[in-house]
């Protein structure tokens, strides 16, 4: 094992360990909370339920009950929820953190955060900074969502992608163990398991890999307890050979196109399908679709990224319109949809991307309110292997709770309404708090 990964090894060491001081002094750092008498959405895919209250001990959710029956004296805090609506933090599952100035990636995550966001999902950077960052948030160094990050892997062919080069500084490119060049002598076993050693709960296939390779690889993450996602398609491996290999999530709507479309190594054109040509209600896609809901196959469609930040390459319309009814199509077939924006925050807008992200979802592609809602709270963190602790708010889930001033099951815009963020238990935002 290299000295980098056993380095990581340490760092998940010592924030298992701080975890835990976290827990044992619960009590001190994350006195016990009881809202009362609000309506609770509670992210299960129960109807909202009025007038009740819900107790928060040790940073968990330990009663969900009527506000009328008796409640406990012994609560540090109370916060009147009448005329408020409780969600479970939101979660955006498509960011990347790292790259960039340190002071602007704490600003971001703080923003992220007092925005309603209590947990992140980087599919792909420079895994020291992010373990870094998961470690602060985790003991409260700093202001952030919980962070959760995977390990890279593609052919040899993207490593001089400067993205990839920056963010494997001090390796070859290729050689990083969070950054993985998948060449034909490379041991598929210690590969794995030093992606796993970086604190990594994923990998990440991004281009040139075929589908014999992407099948290998996701085989070996998946025996060792790794959680695969990939690119809508990695050239030249198509769409449904990715499905086929039972990836557990396709990033990027409008890279499906690519489906219909005969196999290409130019993984750099992977923006710019045929749109006009591979139509969305094409039998082809219609196969896709079907093939990821029977394999539970989740879809993340990053609208957003692609109708706030259209390229100039003639194709932005028709590539906008065809990811948003091709995700309503997903939706209506009965593939699970994830919420993420491959950008977490914007310049300018006190608000993270992902509030836009799940309005798209509603106007652009038809997702009912209350669907597009649990794309950002339980269908991401079941896809991100954290259904049992967060997404939710059951007794026994972490207390990651959003309350609102109105509804976002009559209007998704209604997720803007923030009055009160929860992490954890720990009130990280008051009414009319922005930053």
């Amino acid at each position: 094992m290299s000295r980098m990964t056993s380095r990581f090894h340490c760092v998940l060491a010592a924030a298992t360990v701080a975890g835990l001081f976290v827990g044992v002094a619960g009590q001190a750092v994350r006195p016990s909370l009881l809202v009362r008498d609000v309506t609770l959405i509670d992210g299960t895919g129960t109807p909202p339920r009025s007038g009740v209250s819900v107790l928060v001990r040790d940073g968990r959710i330990v009663s969900v009950a009527p506000a009328g029956a008796t409640q406990p004296t012994d609560v540090a805090r109370v916060i009147d929820g009448r005329g408020l609506v409780a969600i479970p933090g939101l979660i955006d599952a498509h960011v990347h953190l790292s790259g960039g100035p340190r002071e602007e990636q704490i600003a971001s995550l703080r923003a992220a955060l007092r925005g309603g966001v209590t947990a992140v999902w980087d599919l792909a950077g420079d895994a020291r900074t992010l373990g870094e960052l998961s470690r602060e948030a985790l003991v409260g160094d700093i202001e952030s969502p919980a962070i959760f990050y995977v390990a890279l892997m593609s052919g040899p062919a993207f490593f001089t992608d400067p993205r990839v080069v920056e963010a494997s500084a001090g390796y070859r490119s290729g050689d990083a163990p969070w950054a993985r060049a998948v060449t034909p002598g490379l041991d598929l076993v210690q590969a794995v398991a030093e992606a796993r050693g970086t604190g990594a709960n994923a990998l990440k296939l991004y281009a040139a890999l075929d589908g014999p390779t992407v099948r290998r690889v996701t085989a070996e993450a998946h025996r060792q307890r790794l959680r695969v996602v990939a690119h809508g398609t990695v050239f030249p491996a198509k769409p449904g050979e990715l499905v086929d290999a039972g990836v557990d999530m396709l990033a990027h709507a409008a890279y499906l196109v690519w489906e219909g479309r005969p196999p290409s190594p130019e993984f750099q054109k992977r923006a710019q399908g045929d749109f006009d040509g591979v139509a969305p209600d094409s039998p082809v896609i219609d196969r896709l679709l079907r093939a990821m809901r029977d394999r539970h196959v989740a879809l993340n469609p990053t609208l957003w990224v692609f109708a706030g930040h259209p390229a100039a390459d003639g194709l932005a319309d028709r590539r906008i319109r065809w990811g948003a009814e091709v995700t309503r199509r997903a939706y209506e077939a009965g593939v699970t949809i994830v919420a993420g924006t491959d950008g977490m925050t914007t310049r300018g807008d006190p608000l993270p991307a992902l509030h836009r992200e799940l309005e798209l979802l509603v106007t652009s592609a038809g997702l009912p309110p209350a669907a597009a809602l649990s794309a950002a709270t339980r269908n991401a963190a079941e896809v991100m292997g954290l259904g049992a602790e967060r997404g939710a708010l059951p007794p026994g889930r972490v207390a990651d709770i959003v309350l609102l001033a109105a509804n976002p099951a009559d209007d998704i815009r209604n997720t803007r309404a923030i009055r009160y963020v929860i992490k954890g238990g720990a009130v990280v935002r008051e009414p009319d708090q922005a930053r």
